[in-house]
């Protein structure tokens, strides 16, 4: 039941906020409908016209596809940079974190030495503890499931993903998200684009090792 709540939640506020912002009424449907309508003929007769111009393109898309298998399944990332998610509805509030392993390890290889195996399992369990990530002590929030880990290798190149739940008893009091405990445990965070989003207001911030809070409420 918490893994279903850790998915539904980002994805529940995503959709509310995209209703929110695409709006339409039903006359503007049913006029736009109608135009399409009447393009879609033309579209049909230039469709003919262009088939085996189009025939010519899939022959270079099947290249251009061959190519993109050999490529890297992670994104472009830069040592000490990572990413952050916090979305909430009520009081469940979910915060996920994406970093190259570099800022958690000091290391992206896929480590098989007893000393690189024993640093892994040493900062996962730090970074796994619940001082990480701390909300406003007046929205008496706690971990409603142990923090999730994932690594993701490719190459040379490898990602964790952490995901914290958190289900807080006063939402009310959910202003502000530290992570002071990430900068102070892991030097090599320099900086955490983060996206947060609730069910009436979203927006972005930088954390960095000075400034370590995202005000959640506008």
């Amino acid at each position: 039941m918490q893994d279903l709540r850790r998915f539904l939640l980002p994805v529940a506020l995503g959709a509310l906020v995209g209703l929110q912002a695409c709006g339409v009424d039903d006359d503007s449907a049913n006029t736009d409908a109608s135009a399409m309508t009447a393009a879609g003929d033309e579209v049909a007769v230039d469709e003919t016209d262009h088939a085996d111009d189009d025939h010519a393109d899939d022959d270079h898309a099947d290249d251009d596809h061959a190519d993109d298998e050999g490529s890297s399944g992670l994104g472009a990332h830069e040592h000490g940079t990572a990413e952050m998610t916090v979305a909430w509805i009520g009081g469940d509030v979910a915060v996920d974190l994406i970093s190259p392993t570099f800022n958690v390890f000091g290391f992206e290889y896929e480590p098989t030495s007893d000393e690189d195996l024993a640093i892994q399992a040493d900062r996962t369990a730090v970074l796994t503890s619940p001082n990480m990530i701390v909300i406003d002590d007046e929205a008496a929030c706690a971990l409603a499931d142990p923090v999730g880990t994932e690594v993701e290798r490719d190459g040379s190149h490898s990602e964790i993903t952490v995901a914290w739940l958190f289900e807080c008893e006063n939402p009310n009091g959910i202003s502000q998200i530290d992570a002071s405990g990430l900068f102070d445990e892991f030097p090599n965070f320099e900086d955490i684009d983060v996206e947060w989003i609730s069910e009436s207001e979203q927006s972005s911030a930088e954390l960095t090792p000075t400034e370590t809070g995202v005000t959640l409420r506008g």
